[in-house]
């Protein structure tokens, strides 16, 4: 493996990169009164939670506040006044965030400054709320733990609707692909039944049940490897040793398959000495199935860049190639159970890729042209000064 050598796929155009950042949390404040949105950006100026910051924006009527919410996703907490247009806007606000806009994740904490206007027993216990605040009490560091606590109840609540969403995904395509190698065995047993009556030879129709069975059962494997996976307790992890790790099990892979690695493929490393907070497990899991797919579907001269570079917040971590590539067409499946351009592929590696980032609360993203290679892009948000020891714990 070569390490810290700069490795060009298009040598006749030097360009530079977009940075991404990570996606910031969407706090959206609606107060009728100026002055409450200065305050409230100036105390979260530099908030961060989990590595990200905060992307405030203000919203001063509960109309406005409605079509913002309608036409911005992801908006995670809502600070609401109650009296604006009138004496209880900001409860019919709360209302039909939940109602109208059908809307479970958004928290909503209710500030008021005329408490009376709106009794928080009958506000908590009619509304669905998250909070309820009076100005006057919710210091700044009120405010942090508030914001706070809510951030980590969204974040929990798309977690749990994302793994609901993947799961009907695979149990979906778990029943398609049984459903066909069952029929395909089905179809060659009875074939091989009735040739083997009229005298006939039945090699290739068992042959054929054969191959179908061994599908089955790594289907049924690949399925069972990739529920299992979660994330465990998170450690220090240097990029260049999880790296490390990730090569020498996927040079055992191909080793199974009687493919020597580095005749196969040039690989180049420039990861610097970040250090980030994951499961170490699950991060050379995810390169390794990283490394696979771009060995799996290479051209001649295989070359493989693995970088990674410090940003604002956290780093990007890239791997890219120069194989066959992915046509516009499929890929937006890439990342889909069971989804393989390969005739005798299960379909489960990048799917496992999603799921480790999904499960860091990363981001990933892939860009990629037939013929010119692929670039798989992660946004890891947390970067971290301590480095591990030698037994890869911190220090």
């Amino acid at each position: 493996m070569v390490v810290d050598e700069d490795l060009l796929f298009a040598d006749e155009e030097d360009f530079e990169p977009a940075i991404r950042e990570p996606q910031r949390w969407r706090i959206l404040i609606v107060d009728d009164e100026e002055e409450i949105h200065a305050v409230t950006r100036l105390v979260l100026n530099d908030f961060t939670f989990e590595g990200r910051g905060l992307d405030l924006i203000s919203a001063y009527s509960g109309k406005e506040s409605i079509e913002l919410l309608r036409d911005t996703e992801d908006i995670a907490v809502v600070l609401l006044d109650v009296v604006m247009e009138d004496n209880h806007a900001g409860l019919d606000v709360a209302r039909r965030i939940r109602e109208e806009l059908n809307n479970p994740f958004t928290r909503i904490i209710l500030r008021t400054g005329q408490p009376g206007q709106a009794p928080e027993n009958k506000v908590i216990s009619e509304l669905d709320i998250n909070d309820y605040k009076q100005k006057t009490e919710l210091t700044a560091q009120k405010l942090f733990v508030t914001v706070t606590t809510a951030l980590r109840s969204f974040r929990d609540l798309k977690t749990i609707d994302t793994n609901r969403q993947r799961l009907l995904q695979l149990a979906m395509s778990v029943a398609h692909q049984i459903r066909n190698r069952t029929m395909s065995i089905a179809g060659f047993a009875n074939i091989a039944v009735r040739e083997l009556m009229a005298g006939e030879d039945v090699v290739p129709q068992l042959d054929t049940i054969r191959v179908e069975a061994a599908r089955l059962e790594a289907l049924v494997s690949s399925v069972s490897d990739f529920a299992s996976l979660s994330r465990g307790v998170k450690e220090h992890v240097l990029l260049k040793t999880a790296v490390d790790e990730a090569y020498a099990a996927t040079e055992k892979e191909l080793a199974s398959k009687d493919i020597s690695f580095a005749d196969v493929a040039t690989v180049s490393v420039d990861v610097d000495d970040l250090t980030i907070e994951a499961d170490r497990r699950l991060v050379v899991r995810m390169l390794e199935e990283l490394l696979m797919n771009a060995v799996v579907f290479r051209k001649e001269d295989c070359r493989i860049a693995i970088t990674a570079e410090p940003l604002k917040e956290g780093c990007l971590f890239k791997i890219e190639d120069n194989g066959v590539g992915i046509s516009s067409e499929i890929v937006s499946y890439i990342f889909d159970p069971f989804f393989s351009s390969l005739s005798d592929g299960v379909g489960m590696g990048l799917c496992t890729v999603r799921k480790i980032v999904e499960e860091h609360g990363w981001e990933i993203s892939v860009s990629s042209s037939e013929g010119q290679g692929s670039t798989f892009e992660i946004v890891i948000p947390v970067c971290v000064d301590s480095e591990p020891n030698e037994e890869g714990e911190d220090a």
